[in-house]
């Protein structure tokens, strides 16, 4: 049993209607409209790899022994530089590239560079609109022409639960993932580090 932020609990509602018990039985699996639904969606699925570049000071760890017997340092402690790297998902809303992610994926975005890999293997470039720490979404644009696959929040479905429902993502790097379950709560409120989001939906999917 997970709960699931709005980001993903989105995507997860485009797929109730079509994961109905009809899909059962189907002669076809591939006319199936589990599958079917999945098709549609997939391709505004994508990646997102964050890259930050922080800046530390490094201390030799004899220093304090020097210091102690000696009464100095052998070395002046010394800056340096460490990139970090953060793997999320999100998914394109409009063909101008605007995509919905999560706010920790991206946060801190004058510092980073944002790269998005589309469904379809190819790489962007792509910054920071805005974010919202309280719910953990964030928005991202594309540099790049319009036209791209996208979603259109304009179909979700509403949310009954014991509904089935199918929830996609590209979140580790290894490409697009699918998973099924039912919908088990809505209007959840949880505390994670000491971060209270209110409003989730839960779900074993």
């Amino acid at each position: 049993m997970r709960l699931k932020n709005r980001a993903v609990c989105v995507v997860a509602a485009l797929f109730t209607v079509a994961a109905s018990p009809s899909c059962f039985g189907q002669a076809d699996p591939a006319s199936e409209p589990a599958v079917l639904a999945v098709a549609k969606v997939l391709p505004a699925v994508v990646n997102i790899n964050t890259e930050r570049v922080v800046r530390r000071t490094v201390r030799d760890p004899f220093d304090d022994f020097y210091s102690q017997f000696f009464g100095y340092n052998r070395f002046r402690p010394r800056e340096v530089r460490q990139t970090l790297q953060s793997l999320g998902s999100g998914f394109v809303i409009d063909p101008t590239g605007y995509i919905v992610t999560n706010q920790h994926v991206v946060e801190r975005a004058a510092d980073l560079k944002i790269h998005v890999t589309t469904n379809d293997g190819k790489t962007y470039r792509a910054r920071y609109i805005a974010g919202d720490d309280k719910n953990d979404l964030a928005f991202i644009k594309i540099d790049a022409q319009p036209d791209f696959p996208f979603i259109n929040l304009d179909n979700i479905s509403p949310n009954l639960l014991g509904q089935t429902v199918m929830v996609v993502g590209n979140a580790a790097g290894y490409g697009s993932s699918i998973s099924r379950g039912v919908l088990s709560a809505v209007k959840r409120d949880i505390t994670v580090d000491e971060t209270e989001y209110k409003g989730l939906v839960q779900t074993d999917a």
